[in-house]
């Protein structure tokens, strides 16, 4: 299980070799360590240094996340080398070579995919609006032969020329499957009414959200964050040492903005979802007063973290098996940590 401090002033500490939680109120709860994978705090909580070491003496991961988006923002580790050396010593290779490329080729093509289904869902749906199955199709044949093309993607072996690295052309690409797919998704949410200002959505934007589906797009996308972080810390992978986006976020956990790409049509599936459902409406959000931007309010929290909850413990085919959504992150970043061990 998770400890996620989120109340104010709610204090994570150490009884009898137990982790203690201590909120405002003055609740106390205790919890065994092996019951505990991982400790998530926000901004208002605290921990002693005697929490703070039990967890890195038992190899827990200690994540700070910011309260808006639940996006994980530092993590507190002891600095010893992951679970397997070689990993850690093969993975700033892995990041610039075709071996690396090619794995990300596929995650943006398991990106696609996704993106592909839940458009097809969407041109399904009863309250699609005139003319969009139609557009669909036509949308799906493109992503198709752009799927595909990253699937089929190869490069000589060695490490990649100077001059002739694709990472510009890879985001060009997937920005512009991107910027078509939200597009589609704006469309079709302005032909519904169940959520506030439907067509005030008119494409992605990351933190700050101006409107109410960017809202819950952002928490959802920290969820998968923060999940997709843990999963390659217990691999032995560094998450600061990416491939795709190593050269233009640094100081940022670019391997999770990498690994992250294959389960972000989870995350607009169950947006998609909460407006199906009727659930969303105007409590769901609070504006920021510094920045103007809109939020989750705390109702809007609860219902997206058990929808995204309840969907990654839904199972689907995974190699030729039902697995948990939630396992499968885990099984990716396992299969990561091999492949980069193995490299060379």
């Amino acid at each position: 299980m998770q400890l996620y401090l989120d109340s104010f002033g709610a204090y994570l500490s150490v009884r009898n070799g137990q982790f203690r939680v201590r909120l405002s109120s003055g609740e106390e709860r205790l919890f065994a360590v092996r019951q505990v994978s991982a400790v998530l705090l926000t901004k208002g909580t605290g921990l002693s240094t005697d929490a703070a070491l039990l967890a890195v003496e038992n190899d827990i991961p200690v994540l700070l996340l910011d309260a808006q988006t639940h996006y994980p923002l530092a993590q507190v580790g002891s600095g010893r080398p992951g679970n397997i050396a070689t990993v850690r010593k093969n993975q700033a290779a892995f990041s610039r070579s075709s071996e690396g490329f090619a794995w990300v080729a596929d995650c943006i093509a398991r990106k696609i995919e996704g993106q592909r289904a839940l458009l097809r869902h969407l041109a399904e749906r009863p309250a699609a609006p005139p003319g969009f199955t139609d557009d669909i199709r036509v949308t799906d044949r493109i992503f198709a032969a752009l799927e595909q093309g990253f699937r089929d993607w190869h490069a000589p072996a060695g490490p990649l020329v100077p001059g002739a690295d694709p990472a510009d052309v890879f985001r060009g690409q997937e920005g512009t499957a991107s910027r078509i797919y939200f597009q589609k998704i704006a469309t079709w949410l302005a032909a519904q009414s169940a959520i506030p200002n439907p067509q005030s959505f008119e494409g992605r934007r990351k933190r700050p959200a101006y409107d109410p589906f960017n809202a819950l797009l952002n928490y959802l996308y920290g969820m998968l964050y923060t999940s997709v972080h843990l999963s390659l810390l217990k691999s032995g992978l560094d998450p600061y040492l990416g491939v795709l986006h190593a050269d233009r976020y640094g100081g940022s956990p670019t391997l999770v903005f990498d690994a992250i790409e294959p389960y972000r049509p989870w995350a607009d599936r169950v947006a998609v979802q909460l407006v199906e459902s009727g659930q969303v409406n105007a409590d769901f959000f609070e504006p920021d007063a510094e920045e103007r931007g809109l939020w989750l309010s705390s109702a809007g929290k609860s219902a997206v973290i058990d929808a995204m909850l309840a969907f990654m413990e839904n199972s689907t085919p995974y190699d030729r098996r039902q697995v948990k959504r939630k396992v499968q992150i885990d099984l990716d970043a396992q299969k990561l940590a091999v492949r980069v061990k193995e490299m060379g």
